[in-house]
């Protein structure tokens, strides 16, 4: 059984046993900030989504052997889009990473201290290239962390969708809320950490440390899958946790 056919048992046949025979009993689940231990913790994190859902149309609308994009649609038009990175061991998951953008958004509870990569003047700085990572990605790192937004014209489809935390819209749209992050966060800098290419899309993960104009510090996790045409984004999916 596939990860995308696990997913179709559990919430489109309620199938929770498809679950338990493609987790290991000892499997981890970080989401949200926090580590989750066991299959029987996220068996019930699975049945409270089952619950929560009940009625609504489950849809994937990417998956890989590692990585899935799913979305929940209510029949009133709301939807809730949730990543998730998984780690195979001889073909069953021992843990994997769920990145979530919820109906109603809760202010994060726990916030990471920085480990000094922000200023250390160590690790990704900068607009340089980007090591063991697609051009693409190594793109992305040149707007993301060295602020080059003229890149964005080069590397979207001017027909572009874009789809982030809290907004969504065209190329226009996902150049300005990049010119309100750096913005908000004047210290500020991902780390990729993953990166999946299958078909026509491209799924990144990263971790996001940032100092805001309060000298408040925080890190989240983020999730970006992309789907392509060419050479050129056609669609972007952000997701931050």
């Amino acid at each position: 059984m596939t990860f995308g056919e696990m997913l179709t048992e559990l919430y489109v046949n309620e199938n929770v046993g498809a679950l338990e025979r493609l987790y290991l009993h000892r499997a981890t689940r970080r989401s949200r900030g926090e580590l989750i231990f066991g299959r029987d913790a996220i068996r019930q994190q699975a049945l409270a989504d089952l619950a929560e859902f009940s009625g609504w149309r489950f849809q994937i609308n990417a998956s890989t052997d590692a990585f899935a994009d799913v979305e929940w649609l209510s029949p009133d038009g709301a939807t809730v889009r949730r990543h998730y990175w998984i780690i195979l061991e001889n073909g069953r998951i021992s843990a994997d990473r769920v990145i979530s953008r919820p109906l109603h958004p809760a202010p994060i509870q726990q916030h990471h201290q920085l480990l000094g990569e922000l200023d250390s003047g160590h690790g990704q700085v900068g607009p340089g290239e980007l090591v063991g990572f697609s051009l693409i990605a190594q793109n992305l790192h040149k707007i993301w962390n060295g602020r080059q937004i003229g890149l964005l014209n080069a590397l979207y489809d001017d027909e572009a969708r874009w789809t982030g935390p809290g907004l969504e819209g065209g190329l226009s749209d996902l150049k300005s809320w990049w010119l309100a992050q750096f913005l908000a966060f004047p210290q500020s800098h991902i780390v990729f950490e993953r990166e999946l290419s299958f078909e026509n899309h491209r799924a990144l993960l990263w971790q996001w440390a940032r100092i805001d104009v309060d000298g408040r510090r925080d890190r989240v996790a983020g999730s970006t899958c992309l789907h392509l045409v060419g050479d050129k984004i056609v669609q972007e999916t952000t997701l931050i946790e």
